[in-house]
């Protein structure tokens, strides 16, 4: 994937509260470290060229938010509303994404590293070169969504629902589940290690898999 285009070293300090003095809810070229900025409201706000540093957004909605060339280290997001938005090269890195709500959301060369992604809702999505590297995503919900070169990598997928969502070359042999709600038309041509699949034709036909 494209990493962001974005050195931190170059980037001033700032509060993420200076979103507000531009009329488009516009922050670039920045980066903002150390803040809360939990249950926050914002229509449509971008993000172009920063970085955040252990900012915490728990329950805020970011409604069609705009992400581009940004990093986002030991950030929290939980609970947070993200439906619409458009993330175009960006890094999370060892952030808390409890329950969040990607709805509808688009992302483009976007990686997710070490992350914590339970009950998150990632539906009706369309992930394009997108990176999930040993995070963990238990219960959480991918419906209806479209992936293109997407990689999950050492990732705890128990209980996650894949429901009307093509996995053809989805590669889940190095992730971890007991159980994996999928429907098997949608699994057609899904890449799986062998305990994986014996777990997953008992799963879907009762058949069991012996030496």
């Amino acid at each position: 994937m494209d990493q962001p285009r974005v050195l931190p070293e170059q980037l001033p300090t700032a509060s993420f509260t200076t979103i507000y003095d531009d009329e488009d809810h516009l922050l670039t070229n920045v980066q903002v470290q150390h803040e809360s900025v939990t249950n926050l409201t914002l229509p449509h706000p971008m993000l172009d060229h920063v970085v955040f540093t252990e900012v915490t957004f728990i329950g805020s909605v970011f409604d069609r938010l705009e992400l581009t060339d940004a990093i986002f280290i030991k950030c929290d997001f939980s609970n947070c509303h993200f439906e619409k938005a458009s993330f175009l090269r960006t890094r999370f890195v060892n952030c808390k994404m409890v329950g969040l709500d990607l709805t509808g959301t688009v992302l483009n060369n976007v990686q997710f590293d070490h992350c914590l992604l339970d009950l998150a809702m990632l539906c009706e999505m369309k992930l394009k070169t997108t990176d999930f590297i040993t995070c963990r995503l238990t219960d959480a919900s991918i419906m209806d969504d479209r992936l293109t070169k997407v990689r999950f990598n050492d990732c705890d997928l128990d209980k996650a629902s894949f429901n009307q969502t093509a996995l053809k070359n989805v590669n889940l042999s190095s992730c971890r589940f007991e159980r994996l709600d999928l429907e098997p038309a949608m699994a057609r041509g899904m890449l799986v290690n062998r305990d994986q699949a014996a777990m997953l034709a008992q799963y879907f036909n009762g058949v069991r898999v012996t030496d």
